[in-house]
């Protein structure tokens, strides 16, 4: 994955689909944890499968109200310190964008893939997939890419362009903005509505 400058892209979702069943996965629901340290969500981005659950401990010694208006996930929960009550399930595929009615500054997000095949991208902007496995296309997304935080990008692997230096690495190029200040949380929701 690379930015319009050629540069790579790190913290991009690569959603592998069409994936021919391998009979070695074998997906078993999970609890993800996407915690509030320093006044901000650690990981600020959590990839997890459609039907999985998250819970959100608050680690900061000060209360938080975390919400999101996502399509994917509204929800709200009210002012609290330690743990809530109980894991909140997302069962719809797609972005949640996270925030705190009390500090703006912290934003989440939270992937929720439809494929079980679904991985971020290291610091050279490169994700594996083991070469067995048989797909079909790639759903990708960033929370800076030009065409809008809310967009999921798809690609055909057929229409993958094979790296120069080693041809069993194919290329995607995304065009990235700069990130938004971290004070406009509100902003950011504006452009899901």
């Amino acid at each position: 994955m690379t930015d319009q400058n050629g540069k790579p892209v790190q913290g991009a979702v690569i959603e592998f689909t069409g994936v021919d069943v391998d009979p070695l996965r074998n997906h078993e629901k999970q609890i993800a944890v996407m915690d509030q340290v320093n006044k901000r969500f650690v990981p600020e981005l959590l990839v997890i499968n459609a039907n999985d659950d998250v819970n959100f401990p608050n680690s900061d010694n000060i209360r938080h109200h975390v919400y999101s208006f996502s399509p994917a996930k509204p929800f709200e929960l009210k002012l609290y310190s330690g743990q809530p009550k109980a894991p909140l399930l997302f069962d719809k595929p797609g972005i949640v964008v996270l925030g705190c009615n009390i500090h703006d500054s912290m934003v989440g997000y939270i992937y929720v893939a439809e494929s079980e095949y679904a991985e971020i991208t290291n610091e050279k902007g490169l994700v594996s997939v083991n070469p067995s496995v048989r797909y079909q296309g790639i759903r990708v997304w960033h929370p800076n890419q030009s065409s809008g935080h809310m967009t999921i990008n798809r690609f055909r692997r057929d229409n993958l362009k094979p790296s120069h230096e080693n041809k069993q690495v194919l290329t995607i190029e995304l065009s990235l903005q700069p990130p938004e200040p971290r004070d406009t949380f509100q902003n950011v929701f504006k452009h899901d509505q």
